[in-house]
């Protein structure tokens, strides 16, 4: 499997997938078939370590498919690049873990929720995990979770984080996600009560970060040796891309038979059209350029020097803001139609608000953790992730 092969399978899901975009925001879930169609195509093994049958090909093969399948539905291109992210994620814990998940086949559909809102104590040979994860995209279609928790010290000290991965059976799913943005992502609320997670289903935080984990030891490939924070924005990032390139290619056909109602001139000899059109394609080009540039950084696998990672954040981050400008511009020069609830540009403005509210995504604390690093002040302590 190449790359290129990848994104030639994901264009042409397309069509389909953008066929069932009102009926994906109507039952705020991405349509079973969509899910089926990118797992049947090998879409969902871009990350997977070949040992279990993925094609552990590169960050870059993830990124642009999700890009390609975003262009058609904002929604679906959010959970399918998670898919991927988390099959990477998998590959970080213990090997017995990775059995446990994959030992029947490799298409094993999984959600994960990275802010640690749950509980663990420890017990004889793993801990009990309680509590409610909201956000969780994609979890109806997804037979494990992977959470993270704050675990309770055994004596004294303070708790520290791990990831603990969940079978469906062990979780409740409760129906909450009403957004106006992501409609059709599914990102409703997972629930534990006390449930036994053996010790080898346990990733810690602290090696999470650093991209040295025990699944790192058996996975040794350079996709496994990344630091966190370096490349999970990739997955949440991709979709706002797709859906900038796509309601830029949209606005583009609708406008040119368009003709401004009091002159009768044609919308597209307008400057201010000319205008705007190029400089939201040019905002979107930026920040592909950005993306791209941390995509290169982490491409060999090597370690990430501390200013390096903080970097990453703020592009990640600006690349974002600058996608939102873009899509801003080319609803601001669509009128009142382009509110209507048929309009895909509305739809487009919707979802990449929605993703650059994300946690994860927090300009301003990026920036903050960036600016302390290189004017020599220590890392904030009330930061857990970074």
């Amino acid at each position: 499997m190449t790359h290129e092969e990848l994104v030639r399978r994901a264009r042409a899901l397309v069509p389909a997938i953008r066929q069932r975009v009102h009926r994906a925001e109507a039952e705020r879930r991405t349509p079973i078939e969509s899910v089926e169609a990118f797992v049947d195509a090998g879409l969902a093994r871009i990350l997977q370590p070949r040992r279990w049958g993925g094609h552990e090909l590169s960050h870059d093969a993830a990124f642009d498919v999700t890009v390609e399948i975003a262009k058609g539905c904002g929604s679906t291109g959010w959970c399918m690049g998670l898919l991927n992210i988390h099959d990477w994620w998998l590959a970080g814990f213990p090997e017995q873990a990775q059995h446990d998940v994959w030992k029947d086949g490799p298409d094993v559909n999984i959600a994960g929720m990275v802010s640690p809102t749950g509980k663990a104590r420890a017990a004889s040979g793993g801990f009990q995990l309680s509590g409610l994860w909201s956000y969780t995209s994609g979890v109806d279609h997804c037979a494990w979770g992977l959470l993270a928790a704050m675990v309770e010290p055994k004596e004294s000290g303070p708790p520290h984080m791990r990831f603990f991965a969940v079978p469906k059976k062990d979780f409740v799913i409760k129906d909450t996600w009403h957004c106006v943005g992501l409609k059709g992502t599914g990102s409703n609320d997972v629930i534990v009560d006390d449930a036994f997670v053996p010790e080898h289903r346990t990733l810690a935080m602290a090696d999470f970060l650093e991209g040295i984990t025990p699944g790192s030891k058996v996975n040794t490939g350079p996709l496994y040796r990344l630091p966190m924070v370096c490349i999970f924005p990739s997955a949440l990032c991709a979709p706002a891309l797709g859906i900038g390139r796509g309601a830029h290619e949209v606005w583009c056909d609708w406008i040119k038979p368009r003709i401004v109602s009091y002159t009768g001139e044609k919308q597209i000899e307008t400057t201010e059209v000319q205008s705007g059109y190029a400089k939201a394609g040019a905002d979107l080009d930026v920040a592909d350029m950005l993306m791209r540039r941390n995509l290169d950084v982490v491409r060999p696998g090597t370690p990430v020097d501390p200013t390096t990672r903080q970097r990453c954040r703020v592009y990640w981050t600006q690349a974002v803001q600058t996608i939102c400008q873009a899509v801003d511009t080319l609803m601001a020069m669509s009128g009142s139609r382009g509110f209507m609830e048929a309009s895909p540009i509305q739809r487009a403005w919707r979802d990449v608000h929605t993703i650059a509210s994300h946690v994860g995504l927090n300009p301003e604390q990026a920036a903050i953790a960036y600016g302390r690093h290189e004017l020599g002040l220590p890392r904030d302590p009330r930061v857990r992730i970074h």
